[in-house]
This record gives structure tokens, sequence and C-alpha cells, in this order.
């Protein structure tokens, strides 16, 4: 099986709606804070405190996922703040 190749704009707008209509619901509340690893193919996904360790789970299992990144309850995965940027870090 071969990894479908597909553009970054439609690997993000996939993963977003998967996550958004299938999974939050099962996760949040009680994983916000955690990162998810999900493969936008087959809906498979995997949960933990670092973003590496969700996604090397999630190869293990399907390692010709097309992934997507969420950290749960979160609006980014990171967010870079510098001094002086009047947006503050806000979950």
């Amino acid at each position: 099986m071969t990894t479908p190749i597909i553009d970054d704009a439609r690997r993000m707008a996939l993963g977003k709606e998967i996550y958004e209509t299938q999974i939050r619901p099962l996760v949040e509340p009680q994983e916000t804070g955690k990162f998810l690893a999900l493969d936008i193919a087959t809906g498979d996904y995997a949960i933990a405190r670092r973003l590496g360790l969700a996604t090397h789970t999630l190869l293990q299992r399907k390692p010709q996922a097309v992934l997507h990144s969420v950290r749960i309850g979160y609006p980014e995965v990171y967010r870079f703040l510098t001094p002086g940027n009047p947006r503050q870090a806000k979950p």
C-alpha cells in the first residue's frame, strides 16, 4: 500500500473536519492539553502528552499514515510568542 499524495491545504482541511466531527466529542475535555496524531486516510489516531510520542505510536500501527496533528482543546498545536507580543497564550 502506498501513501496517497495530498497537498498540505487539503490535508489540513480534512484533518480538521475529521477531528471536529468524529473525534473531538470523544476526547474533550478529559484529554485537554494532550497531543493527538490523526491518520486522515483511516481516521485512526493516537494521544500522548508529547507530540512526538503520539506520532510515533500512530506510525507504529499505521506506517503509511497521512498525518494531521492537534493539541486537544487548543486552536494551534504550538504557539510561539515573542517579547512584546500583545497576544497571550490562552487555552
